[in-house]
């Protein structure tokens, strides 16, 4: 327990500073905007490749990130079907919905919650490794075609791959990690400095967008969206991830790790993604909001039921 409220508390003190300058106006008027272009286009596309050039390739490849896999893109799917059926929702907002309900807050939950709950920083990276090399460039690209209406062709593809650093730095990351290319000292150390900022101004980004801000205001007309989401998040993916590892024989503490990797909250950059596609950005935002808070009390089921 003590883990658990430990990581969180970690989120909640950096999305404070983050409301707390926005409310005093310390960036100015253009600050959530200035941060989440500079998160987006520079210091996430860092944070992939590091994170990438650090792993090994059997981590890459492992049975924990097929489950995170499975049940992230599962997870994803099935609030695309499900609302796709039974609500009259399309475009964007379908899509931020999607992505809101499965995509974790693997890199600055992931670690202290692995670290704190599950007793290695390790347990994380497989989620993280997933979401970083094949879902974040996927859901970047739909976003992009999307918003900007492209051609799927050739052309268009090519375009929108060029538009979206994080693609080419999971790309970059994965190719050099996979053929074992040494990257000199010299080289990663200035890429590291700005991974480091990713996190925190993904955070503080995020706590700038409340200032101001009404959550879950009935304006927006995204209740029942937020609803939905969060209850995949909170409960359906923990679930497909508790089925899909225990088709994969994992037993006890191997169980525990995947289903807490797969209970943590939406990710903020996905309301960082949204933010720079103009697209369902409030939805994003309380999806966050209300999982963050949620979170706790799902990790302390899961720790209650699977805990070893």
């Amino acid at each position: 327990m003590t883990g658990v409220l430990a990581g969180f508390f970690i989120v909640w003190s950096l999305i404070a500073v983050g409301w707390v300058a926005g409310r005093a106006g310390i960036l100015g008027p253009h600050g959530r905007y200035v941060l989440n272009r500079a998160t987006f286009f520079i210091a996430s596309p860092a944070l992939v490749l590091v994170g990438l050039l650090s792993s090994d390739v059997q981590e890459i490849f492992s049975v924990p990130m097929a489950v995170a896999g499975i049940s992230g893109l599962g997870t994803g799917a099935l609030l695309l079907l499900v609302l796709r059926v039974f609500s009259e929702r399309r475009g964007t907002e379908l899509v931020v919905a999607a992505i809101s309900g499965s995509v974790v807050n693997g890199a600055n939950m992931g670690f202290p919650i692995a670290a704190y709950v599950l007793g290695d920083i390790s347990h994380a990276l497989p989620v993280i490794l997933f979401q970083q090399a094949v879902y974040n460039p996927l859901y970047l690209f739909v976003l992009h075609q999307i918003t900007e209406k492209e051609s799927l062709g050739p052309a268009g593809i090519a375009r929108s791959v060029a538009a979206n650093p994080t693609i080419i730095a999971a790309a970059v990351g994965l190719v050099l990690s996979l053929a074992r290319v040494p990257v000199p000292d010299v080289v990663l150390e200035p890429i590291q400095s700005l991974a480091d900022m990713a996190i925190p101004g993904m955070l503080l980004a995020y706590g700038l967008s409340l200032h101001g801000s009404r959550p879950l205001a009935k304006a927006d007309g995204y209740r029942g969206l937020i609803a939905v989401s969060s209850g995949a998040k909170l409960v359906a993916m923990p679930l497909i991830a508790l089925g899909i590892g225990l088709l994969f024989g994992l037993r006890g503490h191997s169980l525990y790790e995947v289903v807490v990797m797969a209970a943590l909250p939406t990710a903020q950059n996905v309301y960082v993604a949204a933010a720079r596609y103009r697209a369902a950005e409030n939805l994003a935002r309380d999806t966050v909001l209300i999982t963050t808070i949620g979170t706790v009390v799902v990790l302390l089921l899961i720790s209650g039921v699977l805990g070893v």
